[in-house]
């Protein structure tokens, strides 16, 4: 599926780039992102612990996008890498000790926002498609270091979501963006300790913000 996606998104910016209306450009930025997930309790023995979520952290985004513009309507794929990471509370209940672990995730993000243009301000929304390149989980770290057990994290290694958002352009060469992004599939669907599934919702919504630069 990782390589599905990622063929889909370089073709349709192939094809967006025969268009009549067509322009293209770089564009990075800064996103805030958590990992949201429902709160759970893993047992080790007489051991028990409890994660929950913890506070939203700075990632960011590189890539390309493309626009294709009728009158004011517009059509804006993009093919980023990002990073986003957020923080989860791990309380040790037995000891009354807490550890705040961080997770961290890196991946190509394909947008493809659909909207309309006042002006120089505009208006969007639309589905993204995240695959997952490679994650680093302190939550399953430190669970491997307190149980002596081993420990394997559920992530999925492509998930589906929505963005909607507002932008502004300058100058016709600049873009701003301010997204939010949600969650329409699970990033992850729990860990397993020692044989045993432990079963949670866990996501990564982000606010967005992007600046970028046509060619």
């Amino acid at each position: 599926m990782k390589r599905t996606l990622f063929i889909l998104a370089l073709t349709s910016l192939s094809l967006f780039s025969n268009a009549q209306f067509f322009r293209m450009g770089l564009k990075g930025g800064i996103s805030s992102s958590n990992v949201k997930f429902s709160k759970a309790t893993i047992t080790d023995g007489a051991n028990q612990y409890i994660v929950e979520q913890g506070d939203a952290k700075l990632g960011f985004h590189a890539g390309l996008f493309a626009r294709v513009q009728i009158m004011g309507f517009f059509v804006q794929p993009e093919l980023l890498f990002s990073r986003s990471q957020g923080e989860v509370m791990l309380k040790d209940v037995t000891l009354n000790d807490v550890y705040n672990e961080m997770q961290k995730f890196n991946k190509f993000d394909i947008p493809v926002i659909v909207g309309w243009k006042f002006g120089p301000a505009r208006v969007g929304l639309g589905p993204v498609a995240t695959i997952l390149i490679s994650e680093n989980d302190g939550l399953k770290d430190k669970l491997a270091d307190l149980t002596n057990q081993t420990v394997k994290n559920n992530f999925r290694s492509a998930t589906f979501g929505y963005q909607v958002g507002v932008g502004l352009d300058i100058l016709k060469t600049l873009t701003l963006d301010l997204k939010y992004e949600g969650n329409l599939s699970k990033l992850g669907t729990g860990i397993t300790l020692g044989g045993t599934d432990y079963s949670f919702d866990q996501r990564n919504p982000q606010i967005i913000m992007s600046v970028g630069f046509f060619f």
